[in-house]
């Protein structure tokens, strides 16, 4: 096993970004991930087009990608949870310039059809984290939330 790069644990007044590389999402579901998220003092900022919707997905491949790679680009972005698997993933992962991350590493959080970015993570290298997703916050247990909060 080669070396991984590990991303820095995150401080109290990061932004967190939030995306959805698969399916669509709304406000609604991803308003109680936002409270709580902002209850740990960590900024929240939302891809341009996360509410977008293209049949089952947030947004066309471009949308997605758009808002994937802005917050890999995004220095100012300390993490990216994906607000939900679903499917998709695949139609925008070869379409991701995964550069940025080997100067300014972050956290890419999820996991269902997120499993396509985990693995091509750590074929580059660079760790990622296996863990709940916004559109489970509000029936997540407190152990698994913070379970991911002491992670981060």
């Amino acid at each position: 096993m080669g070396f991984m790069i590990i991303p820095k644990k995150i401080n109290i007044g990061d932004k967190i970004g939030i995306v959805s590389t698969a399916r669509k999402i709304s406000i609604e579901e991803l308003n109680p991930a936002i409270e709580i998220i902002q209850s740990w003092g960590l900024e929240v900022v939302l891809g341009k087009f996360l509410f977008e919707e293209n049949n089952q997905f947030a947004g066309n491949i471009e949308q997605r990608v758009f808002d994937f790679q802005e917050m890999i680009n995004n220095d100012n972005i300390k993490a990216v949870l994906c607000a939900r698997g679903g499917y998709g993933t695949i139609q925008i992962i070869d379409k991701i310039d995964f550069s940025n991350l080997y100067i300014n590493p972050k956290w890419i959080i999820g996991y269902s059809d997120i499993t396509i970015l985990h693995s091509h993570l750590n074929r580059l290298g660079i760790s990622s984290i296996h863990a709940t997703m916004p559109i489970n916050f509000s029936t997540n247990t407190k152990k698994s939330l913070d379970s991911l909060k002491n992670t981060l």
